[in-house]
């Protein structure tokens, strides 16, 4: 049962990394007709963005929980979309929105170095109230305009995926 998990949770990485790549080359993003061209520009060196990819998170390779995996991507995801975001918000919703995705993974990780049950769970308790933050963050931030409905959209499937897997962490943490 844990490898159909685990393959289905590659999976969704691997849907969710493709919204991305598509959500960062699509016009949009960029508030132009048509999304920027790739290559040399006159007296630069190479002024377009590389693709997004964060191949220091991938599961394959290291054998972290998954929960990790996501919520590291879905911090990553959140500074890259907040990157372009206005100035009049970028100290205020923008800056807890960040807040908020960091402090989903510093939760993980002192629940994860945690022995006792009891300070393990409250730990864990507290990553899942900084995803739900995180998640009134974004539509707020959408709702000023601060980041596109699209970005909303994948930031959701990313705040959805992660609870999911601390929800299952969770419940096998107080069967112990």
């Amino acid at each position: 049962m844990e490898d159909t998990e685990e393959k289905e949770s590659r999976e969704n990485l691997e849907r969710l990394e493709k919204e991305i790549l598509y959500e960062l080359n699509s016009p949009d993003y960029y508030g132009l007709e048509e999304p920027p061209k790739r290559g040399v520009v006159e007296g630069e060196e190479n002024a377009s963005r590389k693709p997004f990819r964060i191949n220091d998170f991938d599961t394959p390779h290291d054998r972290e929980m998954a929960v990790f995996t996501h919520a590291k991507k879905l911090s990553e995801y959140v500074f890259v979309i907040t990157e372009k975001s206005p100035k009049k918000f970028r100290w205020s919703i923008i800056s807890r929105l960040q807040n908020a995705s960091v402090e989903v993974i510093e939760n993980l990780y002192h629940a994860n170095f945690e022995r006792e049950v009891e300070a393990r769970l409250n730990y864990q308790k507290r990553a899942a109230v900084s995803l739900k933050l995180l998640d009134f963050y974004a539509e707020t931030a959408r709702k000023k305009q601060a980041i596109t409905i699209r970005q909303t959209g994948v930031l959701a499937q990313y705040i959805a995926e992660t609870g999911k897997l601390l929800n299952g962490w969770i419940k096998s943490t107080r069967r112990k």
